[in-house]
């Protein structure tokens, strides 16, 4: 088993052939539910955002293990967190799907079994905490590593973190996951911070607000990430600094249309040069299931009645219905900081 102690120690690490490796051997041994799927590729005419859709047979055996269901008014009880505890797959992973059976001491990096493409793999904490709880320090420091080592390849991996009973989570057991883009898929977070300075956002300054794409339907806001940091203490600060800020955000937007609170719920991405966040109102539109991924115009699909309403319905109106509305205002939009 794979050991990693310290952020030097991971990257030093040859991570990319780590995981390639292992998701080919226990794919060949058939220990992962996964076959290669078709894909579309197409700009939505709606929002000129780069779209594939795929048919991911997997989907449709892939467990769903929660407190409560998406639309739900009921609370979390002890009760139900201890139904998901007896029942969840984190605690003792199978040892042919674990890349690094002890991460920082606290975290495991392991295959996701029910993957959606090749080399798609988790963050998990060891321990059982919600998914629910706020991302900390650590683990965005961790997430951005290890971005930074795999892409440093030609394969370009995203992060994604799916917290609050709408954000479209199958697991309550805390994880974060891994996938690879398609070949040639281009991000539209790349264009928004391409020709923007790094900086610490701040309600007080019109000119270091959180970046939107004024072309798409849902309410979301990207800060760019610096290159470089002065130390470990630095990265791990000035990232929570920034996450925290998109987190008071998607709590604004709650307060701003008077959703319980209970139902807090947003979409966490992250690539090497950019952080997003996406506050949600809604699992589902049309019996159409949304995490992360269709915000990075990444559908996937367990069968093709669900795709035809996808091509039906079109990734605005979807994303829209999941999200919040854009307001053409939102980039000037100011919040008042002490309102949380």
């Amino acid at each position: 088993m794979v050991t990693v102690n310290t952020i030097q120690e991971l990257c030093s690490l040859d991570l990319a052939r780590l995981v390639k490796t292992t998701f080919q051997k226990a794919l060949q041994n058939g220990q992962l539910v996964f076959s290669p799927s078709k894909h579309e590729h197409y700009t939505d005419p709606q929002t000129g955002m780069e779209c594939e859709l795929m048919v991911v047979e997997g989907l449709r055996k892939r467990p769903i293990n929660r407190p409560t269901q998406p639309g739900s008014d009921e609370r979390i009880s002890n009760d139900k967190i201890e139904e998901v505890k007896s029942k969840n797959p984190f605690m003792k992973p199978e040892p042919e799907l674990t890349l690094i059976d002890t991460l920082l001491h606290d975290y495991r990096l392991i295959l996701n079994k029910f993957p959606n493409t090749e080399e798609h793999f988790l963050m998990v904490t060891k321990e059982f905490m919600q998914q629910d709880t706020l991302l900390q320090p650590l683990e965005l420091e961790l997430m951005l590593t290890v971005l930074r080592k795999l892409n440093d390849s030609d394969d370009k991996f995203f992060a994604f973190f799916n917290s609050g009973p709408e954000s479209g989570y199958s697991q309550f057991h805390k994880h974060i996951q891994f996938m690879k883009l398609p070949p040639g898929f281009h991000v539209y977070q790349n264009s928004l911070v391409e020709n923007s300075d790094f900086y610490i956002p701040t309600e007080t300054s019109n000119s270091k607000k959180p970046l939107v794409n004024k072309n798409l339907t849902f309410k979301h806001f990207v800060l760019k990430l610096p290159k470089t940091f002065a130390s470990e203490e630095d990265q791990q600060s000035t990232l929570a600094l920034m996450y925290m800020y998109l987190f008071k955000r998607v709590l604004n937007v709650f307060r701003e249309y008077g959703v319980d609170s209970s139902k807090l719920s947003y979409n966490f991405l992250m690539m090497e040069n950019w952080m997003m966040i996406i506050p949600r109102r809604n699992a589902f539109f049309d019996g159409i299931w949304q995490n992360s991924l269709g915000f990075m115009g990444l559908f996937t699909t367990k069968d093709e009645t669900v795709k035809s309403k996808i091509l039906h319905h079109g990734p605005g109106t979807i994303l829209r219905e999941c999200g919040f509305e854009l307001d053409p205002t939102d980039d000037n939009h100011k919040y008042d900081e002490y309102s949380y």
